[in-house]
């Protein structure tokens, strides 16, 4: 079976695999809003929350493309952080974020959440983790989590979202979900990539955040009608969330 440090190496060797392998399509389908319901919905919802950015540190963790911190500098325009640090577990991903959503006076860094953090204690003010606690196991939000909670200075937050618990069990029920591995499963997106995903509750991830010392704030994110014309093919019921906002401190 190996040992735990070990099933978390191999979880993220694959992982790594994985993103490199549809990196260039990624870029491609989710381009430069993330796609649909984070164009129309989610981007503005996480900014808002963020409010400002004039003298902060920023962490973004599994930035993907890199497409978001460029739009965050863009809407607060005029501020600039004290330090922006863009990360992504593929390096596939982070070359794309530097050369075609490059954010002026970013930092780019390969860094697995599973591990330790290449950052020293209580020296983040702002962590953004946009759908990624969702594609880990839970001895790896544990390890997330709790990294989170110790690069974070007193007062500091964590501004995550993942897709939502009911969405997740709607495509479940309709057997939507495939197996991932590793005790995940994939979820349909866009063109046929699967994405992982854990059928883990609300609960379970307020449960978790507490553990590590958070205080979450949820909220459900509803797609409006500009989203749900573009994902004809995600057939839920039209009154469910497609994401959970965790606010926390």
């Amino acid at each position: 079976m190996g040992t735990r440090r070990e099933r978390e190496g191999n979880e993220t060797i694959a992982r790594v695999a994985y993103y490199d392998g549809i990196a260039q399509r990624w870029d491609r389908i989710t381009g430069y809003h993330g796609g649909a319901f984070k164009r129309h919905v989610l981007n503005d919802r996480l900014l808002g929350k963020i409010g400002g950015i004039v003298g902060k540190t920023v962490l973004e963790l599994g930035a993907g493309n890199g497409y978001f911190a460029p739009l965050m500098l863009r809407r607060f325009s005029g501020q600039s952080p004290a330090r922006l640090l863009i990360t992504d577990q593929s390096q596939k991903l982070l070359a794309i974020a530097q050369a075609q959503h490059h954010a002026d006076n970013a930092e780019y860094l390969a860094l697995d959440v599973q591990q330790p953090f290449p950052l020293e204690d209580t020296t983040i003010e702002l962590v953004l983790a946009s759908m990624l606690l969702n594609e880990l196991t839970t001895s790896g939000l544990q390890n997330a989590l709790h990294e989170c909670a110790r690069v974070l200075r007193p007062g500091g937050r964590l501004l995550a979202a993942v897709p939502h618990p009911a969405l997740v069990h709607a495509l479940a029920k309709k057997g939507a979900l495939t197996d991932f591995g590793r005790g995940l499963f994939a979820m349909p997106s866009a063109e046929g990539l699967r994405l992982p995903v854990s059928r883990r509750s609300a609960q379970a991830y307020l449960d978790a955040l507490e553990v590590a010392g958070f205080t979450a704030v949820p909220e459900d994110v509803f797609p409006d009608e500009k989203t749900l014309h573009e994902k004809t093919r995600l057939k839920v019921p039209r009154d469910t969330p497609l994401a959970l906002l965790l606010d926390c401190a």
